[in-house]
């Protein structure tokens, strides 16, 4: 289930997601370990907002969340989580179409987010969602500042990249 995030929830955020990264270290990545999870204050201000939404588990329990941030005024899915045990149900792709759905109510017709290169969990799985890779030639101000801010929290910017997927006429993209 797929629902807007609660107050007594924000606290256990950042632990989804530093739970949900440990798979990186498998693949010798361990600066998404060592980077900082979402803060509190940032967890609280997209709730408040409307633009935090959780993933549960059949009992309730929190499982993943995703975040959108307004950039530039562009629409930015800044951090998706989902604990690695509930991966490959449905979960990541529901709560992306559910950023979707609330960055073209507000009016955009693009929904972007920065990853990973050639890790399967990261930019193949964003293309499988209609996400495509946008050139950095045509990065506007404020995602090279995004960049610039993953660089300086470690992660290699010849492995990141940015990413965008057109939200107009949006469809149901597989799990």
């Amino acid at each position: 289930m797929i629902r807007a995030a609660r107050p007594d929830e924000i606290a256990l955020l950042p632990q989804v997601e530093n739970a949900a990264d440990e798979r990186y270290a498998r693949i010798g990545f361990r600066q998404v370990i060592t980077a900082p999870p979402a803060s509190l204050a940032s967890l609280e201000l997209g709730r408040r907002l409307g633009r935090l939404w959780v993933a549960t588990s059949p009992l309730g329990r929190v499982v993943g969340f995703a975040l959108m941030k307004l950039p530039g005024g562009t629409a930015w899915l800044d951090q998706l989580s989902v604990l690695e045990r509930w991966q490959g149900r449905g979960l990541g792709s529901a709560l992306i179409d559910r950023t979707a759905e609330y960055a073209r109510a507000l009016g955009h017709d693009t929904l972007y987010l920065s990853t990973y290169l050639g890790v399967p969990w990261n930019a193949p799985f964003y293309e499988r969602r209609g996400f495509s890779v946008l050139p950095r030639g045509c990065w506007p101000h404020t995602f090279r500042l995004q960049f610039m801010i993953e660089n300086r929290q470690g992660h290699p910017s010849w492995r990141r990249t940015i990413m965008s997927r057109a939200i107009i006429a949006d469809r149901t993209y597989p799990s």
